[in-house]
């Protein structure tokens, strides 16, 4: 964990009364010790010691062993699952050594605590209730009630409390490390739209131009200087089908890209569990008018919301300057969904802080990192959707995403 990042959360646990946090889920370990887990088993320990120093230790499997960087950690413990001599599964291989960290860290009354003793209160943050998880491999695991009960069992004498709503709040913000990152990951998503556009022709299957992106977009991730783990998705929806793009999901499928058709590519990519989203629309072969006059009034509410946006302004201001932009231009019912939301340590969770949107009640600050993504989607037409991705600073805002054209010009593709 870099030193802004253990400054803040050292803070929020002070204000929240924690003495210690302990989570699992892959994106929060990437957020609480900037590693990237595969397999979702790595348990973090975060306390605070006496002096108001935070410590962390971290249980985790050998096979990831190799992978951990120690820097700053103050004990690291492994377990396997599986040996030649026996089959099990995380929670009951685990035991032991989270066991032993839990004392080393004073937590756990029952058992030896390496020379500390805990006699305030005892308060253990636990992750639960999570909408939605950033993947990081085929399969992770996750911490649901087996992880508590463990909890409960290893800690039968201190407060265990639901940090859910305090760990989405840690999230919205990024540091000046985390924001590297995620940097890294737009400019892999440049990449990716420029083998999109050089993939989409009359005749070409939306498929065709998914798999040729994704492998861009994969060749750009591992690239980039120090990337270990890069993960990259890309959806293609086009003529009609592009309508459907403000689902909860995007399917790629076998359609063939006509002339006139809006070609709606969406991207998200992750270098080393940070991660970036973006959306550029297309148009094959010609645009239309009511095309251009809908994209012309995507750029226009991207543009009137990026004049609001800095520390200190509520979200839903941000989704007002936009959405009348749209209302004006006679889209208002075509634009289905809130302006962005919050990213980084997932791509797409539409209940990240800040939630951009008409009843949020979300205050835009400094560090926090958003996409915004106004649309117009023409049931059994197509759709159109400009979706670039926002840093928020204290008197503006810088759009990360800008070097990723918008322009006609450039998304007409002949």
């Amino acid at each position: 964990m870099d030193s802004q990042r253990a400054a803040w959360v050292a803070e929020r646990m002070r204000q929240r009364g924690y003495t210690a946090l302990i989570c699992r889920l892959p994106e929060h370990v990437v957020m609480l010790t900037g590693f990237q887990p595969i397999l979702g088993n790595t348990f973090v320990i975060l306390s605070l010691t006496d002096s108001g120093a935070l410590e962390c230790r971290v249980a985790l499997p050998k096979a990831e062993e190799d992978r951990f960087p120690r820097d700053g950690v103050a004990e690291v413990q492994t377990y396997e699952e599986e040996t030649m001599r026996r089959i099990s599964t995380t929670l009951p291989s685990v035991r032991q050594p989270l066991a032993e960290l839990l004392a080393a860290a004073g937590l756990a009354s029952s058992l030896p605590s390496r020379g500390r003793a805990r006699e305030r209160s005892t308060v253990v943050g636990y992750e639960s209730d999570l909408p939605t998880v950033a993947v990081a491999y085929t399969q992770i695991g996750f911490p649901g009630p087996g992880t508590r009960d463990l909890l409960h069992e290893l800690l039968p004498d201190v407060e265990l409390r639901d940090s859910t709503d305090d760990l989405n709040t840690l999230a919205a913000r990024k540091t000046s490390a985390e924001l590297i990152w995620i940097q890294k990951a737009e400019a892999a998503g440049r990449e990716g739209f420029l083998a999109a556009r050089a993939a989409i022709h009359i005749g070409a299957t939306e498929v065709e131009v998914a798999a040729t992106t994704t492998a861009a977009l994969l060749r750009a991730g591992y690239a980039m200087p120090g990337a270990s783990h890069v993960l990259a998705f890309a959806h293609v929806m086009a003529g009609a089908r592009a309508a459907y793009a403000h689902k909860a999901y995007n399917l790629t499928s076998s359609y063939v890209i006509q002339r006139g058709d809006t070609v709606l590519v969406q991207l998200e990519v992750s270098i080393n569990g940070y991660w970036a989203e973006l959306t550029r629309t297309f148009f094959a072969g010609e645009l239309l008018p009511e095309w251009r006059k809908a994209h012309e009034a995507c750029v226009a509410a991207q543009d009137a919301a990026v004049r609001v946006i800095r520390d200190g302004v509520p979200a839903r201001a941000a989704d007002a300057a936009a959405r009348r932009i749209m209302t004006d231009a006679g889209l208002g019912d075509a634009f289905k969904h809130g302006l962005g939301h919050g990213f980084g340590f997932q791509a797409i969770n539409h209940a990240a802080q800040p939630i951009l949107h008409p009843a949020s009640s979300d205050m835009l600050r400094a560090d926090m990192i958003h996409n915004l993504e106004p649309a117009v989607y023409l049931d059994g037409k197509g759709g159109v959707r400009l979706n670039d991705d926002v840093h928020v600073r204290v008197d503006s805002n810088e759009v990360l995403s800008a070097g990723i054209p918008r322009d006609l010009d450039w998304l007409v593709v002949t």
